[in-house]
């Protein structure tokens, strides 16, 4: 079944000499994983380039349900990036944000909402040279939205927010899965869009603990390993 899709290009491993595979999210078919042959080569048409991370794409692809590896006929890309407009830490957090996307979500599953939100937030942070440096955070967060288990606000003015749960509470019981009072307070100012410097060191741990929040809600994410460049940024 041949057919065409607007498509976010997520991570890719090399392939004999010449090829990649590559997981690439469409929003025809969700994620979908491509064999894309000869394309390291200088004369190729399709340029590896294409595949970086969150590059925004329009494809041309068949699809076959009994293959695990789909074939690609066609790409180009849908949004151009500004080079003055590319950074260093732009560059991180596509590449953690890229990495998070190809673990949390499944082959073959068409998800429009979560395919615009994932679109939306590749256009913002390739918009401007100054990232907000609290981008991956505030991702995460978002993210939950269509995955089912955003924070609730409705006791946002509680001094702790419980991971598993999801809520924030008053008094901490004998729950291990909860942010102490700063890490909340930094959680209430992110759910709020509000600016906050948060410190580095905090920000690196309140990071492993949203990767938590998605553990304790069904997405493993023990494998991820980009979000520990984070830790070495000031």
């Amino acid at each position: 079944m041949k057919y065409k899709s607007p498509a976010i290009a997520l991570t890719y491993i090399k392939q004999g000499e010449s090829s990649i595979i590559c997981k690439v999210l469409t929003l025809e078919k969700g994620l979908q994983t491509f064999i894309v042959k000869g394309v390291r080569l200088k004369k190729s048409k399709i340029k590896l380039s294409f595949f970086e991370p969150l590059k925004l794409l329009n494809i041309d692809a068949n699809f076959n349900a009994k293959k695990s590896l789909q074939y690609l006929v066609d790409v180009s890309i849908a949004v151009k990036i500004d080079a003055t407009k590319k950074s260093i830490y732009n560059g991180f957090v596509s590449t953690f944000i890229a990495e998070i996307n190809s673990k949390i979500l499944q082959e073959n599953e068409k998800n429009d909402t979560l395919f615009s939100y994932i679109w939306d937030s590749a256009v913002k942070l390739n918009s401007t040279k100054k990232t907000d440096l609290n981008f991956a955070l505030k991702y995460l967060i978002g993210l939950s939205r269509p995955l089912g288990f955003f924070p609730s606000t409705s006791e946002i003015k509680n001094p702790f927010f419980e991971l598993e749960n999801g809520t924030f509470i008053q008094n901490i019981t004998n729950s291990k899965t909860y942010l102490n009072n700063k890490k909340s307070n930094y959680l209430k100012a992110l759910l709020k869009d509000e600016k906050i410097l948060i410190p580095q060191k905090e920000k690196a741990e309140l990071l492993k603990d949203l990767l938590y929040y998605y553990k304790l809600h069904h997405y493993n994410l023990d494998s991820v390993t980009s979000h520990l460049i984070f830790e070495t940024l000031r």
